[in-house]
């Protein structure tokens, strides 16, 4: 099923992102700066401008929860497709399809090139694993509101949770939705038009209960506009750039236990 948004009608432009061997990976921010998990993302060529394909979302599901099952330090993280979203209903079923995922208890299984006896080799907790999927009708009420919003590119991020079905647990569980993803358009905060769109989104989104992430914050000046919405979650170059395993694995290094000490404008070594 289709993403309720016309995505012709966004009119941001993609910034230009480093060449990355494999999945690269982005800090999540609270507001004030604090760490709160990563986005992992296709390599660049295929996560600006292509839609995803089953072997590609595969391998991004894999590599990101074999790289995050070895750090050994339970980060939440969020798997995002890109701007072309695979063309699926979304159903829980879809969702592990499409990543090669098996859900056993509260653990995903990732690891398609070997049988089903020994795919617990790459798993992770699935509270702590999110997708980031399109306004889809049936995954919550208020999409089609949301979809009006075309210029944020807004998005659901989901999860999956352990379900019973008549005959037992099932293998892909429920979806859960569990918040709004966006995208900012390139100095949006200089239009007033824009920001009180996005001033009235949010408000929307709180009368949800759907916590925000905004995506793309590639601007200075957008990320100080928006300092002023506290329990805000932002991404984007104007923080940190998207960065390669080696890259993070050395900088979790560089925490030690506490891997939500990075933060931005801090000293480290």
């Amino acid at each position: 099923m289709d993403s309720l948004v016309n995505r012709d009608a966004a009119s941001a432009i993609a910034p230009t992102r480093p060449a990355i061997a494999g999945p690269s990976f982005q800090p999540v921010f609270s507001i004030d700066g604090l760490v709160l998990g990563y986005t992992a993302t296709l390599p660049t060529p295929f996560h600006e401008r292509r839609r995803v394909l089953h072997g590609q979302a595969v391998r991004l599901v894999h590599d990101t929860f074999a790289f995050f099952q070895a750090c050994g330090k339970h980060i939440p993280i969020s798997l995002d497709y890109g701007d072309h979203f695979p063309r699926i209903g979304w159903s829980a079923a879809e969702v592990c399809a499409l990543g090669g995922l098996v859900l056993n208890g509260n653990e995903l299984c990732a690891d398609p090139e070997y049988p089903q006896a020994r795919r617990l080799n790459v798993a992770y907790p699935a509270s702590l694993a999110t997708f980031h999927a399109p306004l889809v009708a049936h995954l919550h009420s208020r999409s089609r509101m949301f979809a009006y919003y075309a210029e944020f590119n807004v998005g659901l991020r989901i999860r999956l949770t352990p379900t019973v079905a008549r005959s037992g647990p099932t293998s892909w569980g429920a979806v859960q939705v569990t918040g709004l993803h966006l995208r900012a358009p390139a100095g949006f905060s200089e239009f007033p038009s824009l920001r009180s769109r996005f001033c009235i989104l949010l408000e929307r989104a709180s009368q949800a209960k759907l916590p925000v992430l905004v995506s793309r914050v590639d601007d200075a000046a957008d990320l100080h506009w928006m300092r002023i919405f506290s329990g805000l979650k932002v991404q984007g170059d104007a923080l940190s750039p998207p960065m390669s395993a080696d890259c993070l694995a050395g900088l979790l290094a560089l925490g030690k236990d506490d891997w939500r000490s990075f933060r931005v404008g801090g000293r480290y070594p």
